[in-house]
């Protein structure tokens, strides 16, 4: 019996991951993913897990792990106000629980890769890294404009857009808040 419902675990587990990948290739919207307070509760610790993890390795300050913490939960949570929020003003706040499973799910992906490309850089020379990165950040940039597009029903064009605001907004008071 246990084997059993290890296998169906393991089966859902890589059934979730084909999906958020479909959504890192464009090819699946927020809407494929279901609307579970499991799933975005697993999501969002996976995520906050690989940023702190990221965040720990590229840091060089004697107060790592706190830092780390509050930069990724701060991060976190300025993103799923602001999406929240749009969410809400455009009328589609029902749509909101899948649009921040599939933003974060699809962001430990991309998470994942750009690490590999830092890790490569040591290998690969830096200016290859840093074009690997910078083209791993536009296709982050284009996969949540592309979410935002699906779940707002607005160009994607805008949706890019409204992306690149939240992005550049989280960051800005990540910045601030872990500042001071």
């Amino acid at each position: 019996m246990r084997q059993f419902a290890r296998a169906n675990l393991c089966v859902g587990m890589k059934s979730i991951v084909l999906l958020f990948w479909r959504i890192c290739l464009l090819q699946a919207g927020p809407d494929a993913v279901p609307a579970s307070n499991v799933l975005t509760a697993v999501v969002v610790c996976v995520n906050a897990a690989i940023n702190i993890s990221v965040q720990l390795l590229l840091m060089t300050d004697s107060a790592n792990l706190l830092r780390a913490t509050s930069l990724s939960f701060v991060g976190l949570a300025c993103t799923a106000a602001l999406v929240a929020g749009s969410m809400r003003l455009m009328g589609r706040q029902a749509r909101t629980q899948q649009t921040l499973t599939a933003i974060f799910g699809t962001d430990v992906i991309t998470t994942i890769f750009t690490s590999l490309a830092f890790v490569a850089s040591g290998f690969a020379g830096q200016t290859i890294a840093l074009f690997g990165i910078t083209l791993l950040t536009l296709w982050s940039l284009m996969i949540f404009g592309f979410i935002l597009h699906r779940a707002l029903e607005i160009r994607l064009g805008f949706g890019v857009a409204m992306a690149l605001f939240v992005v550049i907004f989280s960051v800005a008071v990540t910045q601030t808040a872990v500042s001071s």
